[in-house]
């Protein structure tokens, strides 16, 4: 098609501008105004832009949604049109003109940049990439990841500021038909490693890990990676790290290339979470940043039950006593209890919503559970088919965080449901464990909306139930990190099934790697939900910032916690034993276990032990006074000690537990502590993962 001096829709075409992969630019004129337009044909769009009917021209909507973009930062496009030849349908996007040089005319002109320009350049990217991230239109989330940036696609006016271009339009372009061996080579070097893998499947932090390829290359004048070619350069972004900036310009502060490295990391989860984190890190190195900083020291978390006795004698002597976790349905069961931590100021409140309940029939059998206002009233169960629609999923979240607002929660908790739900199958072919996590993740999505919409400053966690057993695969465990750590949360509340003494050790480990993982790269507190009380200390020892518990009991998280109607009595008290790690089961009416494990390792001499008979000892009361005594003790020692020191005294732990169970054999089978050997293999490799 002749163009040149050709007038087409009103906007002659004056002079050619440059050429890409898979379209050219010109300069136009139309009513003395000067415009750039992108001209490609149909044969580059993927097959699923190019129908064009009236019902369903996805291609147009797109465009209608870049067209809609208004930023002083990002080129705005004014037209579009598509003229017909013989050579099939070209599309013509009219977009304003700049006038500047693009930064890859920079860059061959200066080879590399000065970091305090090249940084100022690179803010200015972040801010258009943060509002095409963020795009919002009729009230929905319509956010635009670029996909293609590169310097070509940046250009720099006359004044320093920048204009980002071509941002949505390779979203509808079927890279496979670009030919040109030049424009694969150019753009190659700034594609993520999961673009090269999955790019239908990538997110927003995709373009940040572009962003940081960017700004080495302002910085050193080289990629990432040397190669020569192209299947040697995919290789390369997908399993080799970078070449530290440094190494080719020294003048580049440390801190600036800590900032490029994280942003170049292989998996999303280990980025930044979001370009404001970029910014705010950006500043702070200026010293004047604001990043927000999580309490990570270690805490224990008293999940409650009927302990209002309990917690009264406990807080008249030990005044800054912390958290709890209060089941949202005790509130008709134990009013007195929901009275007492509502009054005292030095206790904060998690309220657990009881959500997942609702996916069992047996949440009905439940007073409490049944009348909380976002519970089925139709004796139904909740299905990620009940909270389909978007409108449902908003009227549900709302519900429950009205009532943590209610029951005076000190943070919030997004309503989570156990993604193994065995109970309500929709046939062979239907993945429902996907379908759970995927619904949890957009009820997490709009609790965080909701929450922005009263109170911005008001903490939230997103409450995530999980296969723990799923996290041995790696690709599992690498997904659900990019997944978590994608959210605006101010930590995680994490409920694995099912991690008790009977936990395999490959289980156990990558369960524990898994939240070590996750708060390490969020720097945002991992809570584990409902592990028993000697894992809780080896976890907070691991820098895991708490754990959750009841006063000796809640100590594992299984699907028939909320499939089974109703438990038979128990006729144990569970005693804690720090000597053993462990919780031990002692008859109410015969405690002989009781009485020979104080024969060999003595009496406890806590507060509420010392100089007490055993029979008073194994009270339910005065058992669980002694369980909370001694966990506040674990943990002050804990503080105490460095993060490596807080290791090597849970090894040394395991190993005297060891030797108090070989000593008591005559009250134990070998086979009731083999789980301390496998948590001295767990924690040993561990240390020598973190640690070493």
């Amino acid at each position: 098609m002749q163009l040149l001096n050709q007038t087409i829709n009103g906007y002659r075409i004056d002079s050619f501008i440059n050429k890409g992969g898979f379209g050219a630019v010109y300069k136009a004129t139309k009513d003395e105004f000067t415009y750039a337009i992108k001209i490609f044909n149909e044969d580059y769009l993927l097959r699923e832009f190019k129908k064009h009917g009236e019902k369903d021209n996805r291609l147009q909507r797109e465009i209608d949604i870049m067209k809609s973009v208004s930023h002083e930062l990002l080129v705005r496009y004014i037209d579009d049109f598509v003229i017909e030849d013989e050579a099939g349908k070209n599309f013509f996007l009219v977009m304003e003109y700049i006038d500047g040089k693009n930064l890859r005319e920079i860059l061959n002109e200066n080879e590399k940049l000065k970091e305090e320009d090249a940084v100022i350049l690179f803010k200015q990217i972040l801010e258009g990439l943060d509002y095409l991230h963020n795009l919002r239109g009729d009230g929905e989330d319509i956010g635009i990841i670029h996909r293609d940036l590169k310097p070509e696609n940046i250009l720099v006016q006359n004044n320093g500021r920048i204009k980002i271009v071509d941002f949505g339009i390779s979203k509808v372009i079927d890279f496979t038909s670009i030919t040109s061996t030049g424009e694969v080579f150019g753009t190659g070097p700034y594609m993520s490693p999961e673009q090269i893998t999955d790019s239908k499947h990538i997110d927003k932090r995709s373009d940040l890990y572009t962003a940081g390829v960017i700004l080495y290359e302002m910085l050193t004048g080289f990629f990432p990676y040397d190669f020569q070619y192209q299947p040697e350069l995919l290789d390369k972004i997908k399993n080799d790290p970078a070449i530290p900036p440094r190494r080719r310009n020294h003048e580049i502060s440390n801190k600036i290339e800590n900032i490029i490295l994280k942003l170049l990391e292989k998996n999303p989860y280990q980025r930044f979470t979001k370009i404001k984190e970029v910014l705010d890190t950006i500043d702070a190195v200026a010293g004047n940043g604001k990043i927000k900083k999580y309490d990570l020291s270690p805490r224990f978390i008293l999940r409650l039950y009927n302990d209002k006795s309990v917690l009264e004698e406990f807080t008249d002597r030990n005044k800054d006593f912390g958290w709890v976790d209060f089941p949202a349905n005790l509130e008709v069961n134990q009013p007195g209890l929901k009275e007492k931590i509502q009054k005292d100021e030095n206790i904060k409140i998690i309220i657990d919503p009881a959500t997942v309940r609702l996916a069992y029939p047996a949440y009905a059998e439940t007073r409490g559970v049944r009348e909380l206002p976002y519970a089925p009233t139709d004796y139904s169960v909740i299905t990620p088919e009940t909270l389909r629609h978007y409108s449902d999923q908003k009227v549900y979240v709302k519900k429950v965080i009205d009532k943590q607002i209610e029951l005076d929660a000190t943070s919030l908790v997004s309503p989570f449901h156990y993604i193994h739900n065995s109970s309500v199958g929709f046939g062979p072919d239907r993945n429902l464990i996907a379908e759970w996590f995927d619904l949890d993740c957009k009820l997490a999505k709009e609790s965080i909306d909701y929450r922005d919409s009263f109170s911005p400053d008001k903490e939230i966690y997103m409450g995530v139930c999980i296969r723990a057993d799923f996290l041995n695969d790696k690709r599992s465990k690498k997904h659900f990190l990019n997944v978590l750590s994608s959210f605006d949360t101010d930590g995680f509340l994490i409920y694995a099934d099912c991690i008790d003494n009977k936990t395999p050790e490959t289980t156990l480990y990558n369960y524990i790697d898994f939240l070590i993982e996750l708060q390490m790269w969020t720097k945002k507190p991992v809570i584990a939900g409902r592990v028993n009380a000697g894992l809780g200390i080896g976890l907070l020892s691991f820098g895991i910032s708490s754990f959750t518990s009841g006063t000796a009991r809640f100590e594992s998280f299984y699907e028939g916690l909320y499939s089974e109607t109703s438990e038979s009595y128990n006729m144990y008290v569970r005693y804690f034993f720090p000597e053993l790690l462990s919780t031990i089961s002692i008859n109410r009416r015969t405690p002989t276990k009781f009485d020979e494990i104080a024969n060999v390792i003595g009496t406890c001499s806590c507060y509420y032990c010392n100089g007490k008979s055993n029979p008073e000892i194994i009270k339910d009361k005065n058992a669980n006074l002694h369980f909370l005594e001694n966990i506040y003790s674990e943990i002050n020692k804990m503080e105490s000690l460095s993060q490596n020191d807080k290791v090597d005294a849970f090894l040394l732990r395991i190993d005297d537990a060891l030797t108090n169970y070989n000593n008591l054999r005559s009250v134990f089978k070998s086979d009731d502590y083999l789980f301390l050997n496998k948590w001295k293999n767990v924690f040993t490799k561990l240390k020598e993962k973190y640690y070493v």
